[in-house]
């Protein structure tokens, strides 16, 4: 009898948990930020230009926060932004609801698009190398020899041999798209690949690497008097605002950073914060 009772109620739990499953599945993403009066956005935290979280007030400031404030006053004057600072793995941030949208850096890319949508670019930059000022590395032509640290899974490693096998300094013959790995690289340069921007620039103190390879503009929050940045710029990099694939939020996106692009906003929004 006991065991009837206990299989009824676990049958009951799991049928409200498939049926609130189900609810969430079909409601309209944007009606839910409505009625929960929050866009939970998900973004970086320290990087000075684009998206920094002030150590003593938790406010977070720079160009993609302020997007995200334009975004949820667009959704609805009570609707709030929490913003959420990514695991190390933020590929995963919208497959498990961890939030809305992600404002972060995150470059345009076709097989990105196969698994998100990607709003138009809000920003592009593009790629170059951050080295200590008192180093003998003048241009990627002298990173012959040298480990470069990058963001793992980023597109910079990559772009970076491409530029160099363009200016003659890396046989073509040695690169194949497909099967490229940074971390298995060693033609000559190397590469070492971190999970956080913090991580890099520590060992580029220490010289366990010799340069960073990243967007200019992330590199450009990391300038001191310590650190110059290479004039050698490659691969334009389109930033996106990231959402679950088909979900109601992202043709809404789009269509605001696109208004936003044709009356001057984002124009006027991007000089304010550079």
């Amino acid at each position: 009898m006991l065991l009837n009772k206990l299989s009824i109620i676990t049958s009951a739990a799991v049928l409200v948990c498939s049926l609130v499953s189900s609810a969430y599945a079909d409601e309209s993403r944007l009606q839910r930020i409505k009625d929960n009066e929050e866009l939970r956005v998900s973004v970086n935290n320290d990087l000075k230009i684009l998206s920094l979280q002030d150590s003593k007030t938790g406010e977070y400031k720079g160009l993609e926060p302020s997007i995200a404030k334009m975004i949820a006053k667009a959704i609805g004057d009570k609707v709030n932004v929490t913003f959420i600072t990514p695991p190390t793995n933020r590929d995963n941030v919208l497959e498990i609801d961890y939030a809305d949208c992600m404002i972060g850096t995150y470059t345009i890319t076709e097989e990105r698009k196969q698994k998100y949508d990607i709003s138009s670019p809000y920003f592009v930059t593009n790629i170059s190398v951050l080295v200590n000022k008192n180093s003998n590395i003048k241009s990627v032509k002298d990173l012959e020899g040298k480990k470069v640290g990058v963001i793992r899974n980023a597109t910079a490693s990559k772009e970076l041999v491409k530029y160099m096998i363009s200016k003659g300094l890396i046989d073509k013959s040695a690169y194949e798209d497909k099967s490229f790995d940074a971390d298995l690289w060693n033609n000559k340069i190397t590469f070492k690949s971190y999970d956080t921007d913090g991580a890099v620039m520590e060992d580029l103190d220490t010289n366990e690497i010799q340069a960073f390879c990243n967007d200019k503009i992330i590199l450009e929050s990391h300038l001191d008097g310590n650190y110059v940045i290479l004039k050698d710029e490659f691969a334009p990099q389109a930033y996106g605002i990231v959402s679950a694939k088909g979900s109601d939020l992202s043709p809404f996106i789009d269509a605001l950073i696109e208004k936003w692009k044709k009356d001057g906003t984002l124009d006027k929004l991007i000089s304010e914060n550079l």
